[in-house]
């Protein structure tokens, strides 16, 4: 036969109408090889020939597909009720008591802020970030005293100096240039002062049975104290401003006194705490007095290049603002006691010592600087190394005879109040720490405006150059 011949054959073939198969059908239809359509309980074919039709027992995967295409034509709009997700349940003994369900929202943002922003900004350092990153928030989860000092110390960060919170993620950004300045100011702030309240009585506590066993504890609190004590100063300069009918120029040095209580528990566990997991919170390896050995002309060199504009103004003045001062503490009289010989000598109550400690503070500074790396470095670099001088530490070694002389109430002006505006630079210059920006610079104009106040010509002469360092 052709290939002519057998090409109507192949297309009446290929023309074929085609049908899904029944795997279902009757038994008289598998017989007879023909489609059965399924119907129950007599299908079409045998209705129409008048036969009897049996079907084969449905398979458990058949009665599932039946199941599923009668549930597809029957379902109806599902409910939300329907799809709620149920508790799991758990066995626990019959005595334990429920946790409670309610959580302080307030409490857990000041947390995330602090995990995601105080904590990394709390050091210049890396190895003494990482103490702030990890081990402090992990002594917090243990003791609520802790904790209650760290979400202050975070509430403080939280709040910025222009009366706005700093957002943590830009959605909170976004939200925030709809909001005026104060709003919820003052529920913030009675928020971070009570954990300040909380914290501080849980520390005096732990503080009056210091020993080995719980001064890492007592040490962490005592850092978060001194982190708040500085930031204090901007949050209440805000406050001064905007929560008096007639804002008065306040000086604040209750924080000094905060600061001032670490030095008892460094010096009464000093081998436990610097062999210790906070070891590297004590450790400042440019604290030192290898700067006597050198010339002072050293130190009224031109600052080398990486110096913000700030630090480069402090390093061109320094050496000469303590030579005036030294002056001006030489040739101011010293008064006579009355039970006191006039040939004996004399001594100005704790200016001389506290001029000393000024002194060494500089002189660390301007070493740190004219010996920092390869003079090619940013200027938090070198904050970083001026933090590693223990610069910041100087309101512990102020002797107390020279805090007597300002007083704690009224602040006159007074030499030691000069002095005390000079210390305060030294803490302006690290422009680069959330805790100190802003807060000292402000300080150290309300006693300037203090002294012109007050007149003194020789007192004002001596503030100018504290002032126009602040001024770069």
């Amino acid at each position: 036969m052709s290939v002519r011949e057998q090409s109507p054959t192949v297309a009446q073939k290929r023309l074929r109408v085609s049908h899904t198969k029944s795997r279902q059908g009757c038994y008289t239809c598998k017989s007879r090889r023909v489609k059965c359509d399924e119907v129950k309980p007599t299908c079409g074919a045998c209705a129409l020939r008048s036969e009897s039709c049996a079907y084969p027992p449905a398979t458990s995967r058949q009665a599932r597909a039946t199941t599923s295409r009668t549930s597809r034509k029957q379902r109806s709009p599902v409910s939300f009720r329907d799809t709620s997700p149920c508790a799991l349940e758990f066995d626990l003994p019959s005595g334990s008591a429920p946790a409670s369900r309610s959580m302080n929202m307030v409490d857990l943002q000041l947390l995330s802020h602090f995990m995601v922003h105080t904590c990394t900004n709390m050091s210049l350092n890396p190895a003494r970030q990482k103490l702030w990153q990890s081990l402090i928030p992990s002594l917090a989860a243990r003791h609520e005293f802790l904790m209650h000092l760290l979400l202050a110390l975070s509430g403080l960060d939280y709040f910025h100096p222009d009366g706005h919170f700093i957002p943590d993620t830009p959605a909170e950004a976004a939200s925030q240039r709809h909001q005026t300045p104060s709003t919820g100011i003052d529920d913030h702030l009675q928020v971070v002062v009570g954990h300040h309240q909380y914290g501080i009585q849980g520390f005096s506590a732990q503080l009056s049975a210091l020993s080995d066993s719980n001064c890492h504890e007592v040490f962490a609190g005592s850092s978060l104290l001194v982190g708040f004590a500085f930031a204090s100063l901007r949050f209440r300069i805000w406050g001064d401003s905007h929560l008096s009918a007639v804002p008065e120029p306040k000086l604040r040095l209750d924080w000094i006194y905060l600061i001032r209580g670490q030095v008892t528990v460094v010096k009464q566990c000093w081998p436990a705490l610097r062999m210790g997991p906070f070891r590297e919170m004590l450790h400042f390896p440019w604290a030192t007095e290898d700067w006597k050995m050198y010339p002072s002309e050293m130190f009224t060199a031109a600052p080398p290049p990486g110096c913000s504009p700030r630090i480069a103004r402090f390093c061109q003045g320094a050496y000469e603002a303590l030579s005036r001062l030294k002056m001006v503490e030489e040739s101011t009289p010293v008064p006579v006691e009355e039970d006191e010989d006039e040939d004996s000598p004399r001594s100005r109550p704790g200016t001389t010592e506290a001029l000393d400690v000024l002194e060494s503070m500089y002189m660390r500074i301007l070493y740190v600087i004219q010996f920092h790396r390869d003079g090619k470095c940013t200027p938090a670099e070198i904050e970083a190394d001026m933090e590693d001088a223990a610069v910041m530490g100087w309101p512990q070694t102020l002797p107390g005879e020279f805090l007597n002389t300002l007083g704690c109430a009224d602040v006159a002006p007074s030499f030691s109040l000069v002095i005390l505006a000079h210390f305060y630079l030294i803490l302006s210059l690290f422009e680069s720490t959330w805790f100190l920006k802003g807060g000292f610079d402000n300080e150290i104009l309300k006693m300037d405006a203090l002294f012109k106040t007050y007149g003194d010509e020789t007192l004002l002469s001596l503030m100018e150059w504290p002032v126009s360092v602040l001024g770069v």
